[in-house]
């Protein structure tokens, strides 16, 4: 598998991501060690996971699955803090109580004694950035972390954060991680610009719109049993009549190609200008194979100025960004 630099951190990743979200909920333990290895053999050498996946089981379940016959060196691994892992006040955000103490569960959690990139799950708008971004200095004093990083930032948070870190000295964040799909381009109009003028590299969640360009839904508001939109409200909100009706058209659109619906949407993502890596994150071996196989598609201009008629550059139809706190 060909590799991209990470932006400024100067690490070479693989463009297809494992994360591993649904580790210890909707996969058990037996099928998260298959796809590890699956995508250790492919070539994938990034696994993405946070605190709170599972309430902290992913990366129980990453960390035993990486402790087998010592592969943990073969692979970067990253890490997020910021969004509620427990009842307490304190159990959130971006302080540096508790980017500190999260820090440290996830090294246990994970077997290891350092998380490769750390994230910030979300920005904190009543912590100053000064803060946080002196705790994860401090990580990185202590070898606990690698690079920092940030997650569906405000992109002039971000830049804040940059000149900061600048100022003062303290780590700079190396990536942004954003909801980029088909059905949902906003990335395009200030992040993507943002990541390509200081040197971010971008990696793109829910590439395949929550299931929605994988042909899972087909009417919005009545969701498969088990199915992600049927989990959460805020899952349940992105899948949209308009979202369904733009997958199929793709669907009919590309039907015949040798791939399929859910390879296309990752393909389109990987041709973007400024992707560095899109996160897989599935259920099953079978599909974690099955998405594997977008490293192989080739997509032509005419394919991609059939998307952008789809769904404009820089719109939506399904929003990814419920979740952000900032994005209207």
């Amino acid at each position: 598998m060909e590799t991209r630099r990470l932006g400024r951190s100067g690490v070479k990743i693989s463009p297809l991501v494992l994360g591993t979200l649904n580790f210890g909920s909707a996969t058990g333990r037996r099928e998260a060690y298959r796809m590890v290895d699956a995508a250790l053999e492919a070539g994938v050498n990034l696994i993405d996971c946070a605190d709170v996946y599972a309430g902290g089981e992913s990366e129980g379940i990453l960390g035993a699955a990486l402790a087998r016959d010592g592969k943990r060196d073969q692979v970067l691994v990253t890490s997020k803090v910021g969004l509620p892992a427990g009842p307490d006040p304190n159990e959130r955000g971006n302080s540096r109580y508790h980017i500190i103490r999260s820090c440290e569960q996830s090294l246990k959690r994970l077997q290891t004694d350092r998380i490769d990139i750390y994230f910030l799950h979300r920005t904190d708008f009543s912590v100053p950035q000064e803060e946080s971004l002196a705790a994860l200095d401090l990580l990185m004093r202590q070898g606990k972390i690698l690079y920092a990083a940030c997650s569906t930032h405000p992109p002039w948070r971000t830049v804040e954060a940059l000149m900061l870190a600048e100022r003062h000295g303290y780590p700079k964040f190396v990536c942004e991680q954003a909801p980029y799909n088909l059905l949902d381009r906003r990335a395009e109009n200030e992040i993507v610009p943002m990541c390509r003028a200081f040197d971010l590299g971008l990696l793109c969640w829910s590439p395949l719109a929550q299931g929605q360009l994988a042909g899972r839904y087909n009417e919005a508001g009545r969701f498969p049993a088990g199915s992600r939109a049927a989990m959460k409200a805020v899952y349940g909100e992105r899948v949209t009549t308009e979202g369904i009706r733009a997958a199929r058209e793709a669907a009919e659109h590309f039907a015949g190609r040798g791939f399929s619906p859910a390879q296309l949407a990752v393909a389109w993502l990987l041709s973007q200008p400024g992707v560095t890596g899109v996160l897989l994150g599935p259920r099953t071996p079978d599909q974690l194979s099955e998405l594997l196989g977008a490293a192989e598609v080739s997509l032509s201009a005419e394919d991609l100025e059939f998307c952008d008629r789809l769904v404009p550059p820089g719109r939506f139809v399904s929003d990814h960004f419920n979740t952000s706190g900032w994005m209207k």
